[in-house]
């Protein structure tokens, strides 16, 4: 049985006005990316720039709370998910990191930001295997322990959080757009398109950490409500 301070927390969880933003604050959100990157720094759009960091600390933040509610929420179905998600979040944040070349001296310096390149580094060539042995581990682990039905059960109760998977699709698309990709050509020339790229970016991973948070809160709080409810069915 789940305890009544688990319970409690998950309850907060899902009332938490940052898992259930409005869509019209949330559409402004992602508006307002493109003007606000025109008033940043052009420095913070480089290559291991400050919105880059800040995507890194999001990422890794993201593990640990995912490693959180899987401590917390052992006991539940959807536990698991909590674990495999931990390493997705990882592998992000390495891969915002260039696999590790940032840490490196950049091999130029221009208009852009300086340049890195993992290419260089002597375990590039482990880089794939490893990240594909990792997302196959973390599948073989959803496929094992039937995620897919508890996740089913969720749909089916609203607990899912749309707004914020369709905000991080969205913002992703905005982003690949500033790289001159989907046919956005035009975007890659803008000025700002580099702290615009980044920023929305960042706002893509928000979005997703604000997602990941409903979706184990909702989870917690409907494995528990038969926690509450037991003493007072129980009485005569």
């Amino acid at each position: 049985m789940t305890s009544p301070a688990i319970a409690a927390t998950a309850v907060a969880a899902v009332r938490s006005p940052f898992g259930s933003a409005p869509p019209l604050l949330a559409l402004l959100a992602l508006l307002a990316c493109y003007p606000v990157s025109m008033l940043l720094p052009r420095t913070w759009g480089w290559e291991n720039g400050v919105l880059e960091v800040l995507q890194v600390l999001v990422l890794l933040a993201s593990a640990v709370l995912a490693l959180r509610a899987w401590r917390r929420d052992r006991p539940l179905p959807l536990a698991g998910l909590a674990l495999c998600t931990a390493p997705v979040w990882l592998l992000l944040a390495a891969r915002e990191l260039s696999w590790g070349a940032v840490f490196a001296a950049p091999l130029a310096f221009g208009e852009h930001g300086p340049v890195f390149s993992s290419k260089l580094l002597w375990y590039k060539p482990l880089v794939a295997p490893l990240a594909g042995l990792v997302l196959a581990l973390v599948l073989l682990q959803l496929w094992r322990r039937r995620l897919d039905r508890p996740l089913r059960r969720l749909v089916r109760a609203g607990g899912m959080p749309w707004l914020a998977l369709a905000l991080a699709l969205l913002a992703e698309a905005g982003s690949s757009c500033a790289e001159g990709r989907l046919g956005c050509g035009f975007m890659a020339q803008l000025p700002h398109a580099m702290v615009f790229e980044e920023l929305i970016e960042l706002l893509a991973y928000l979005a997703l950490v604000l997602a990941q948070a409903k979706l184990f809160g909702h989870c917690a709080a409907t494995a528990a409500a038969p926690a509450f409810r037991a003493p007072v069915d129980a009485a005569p």
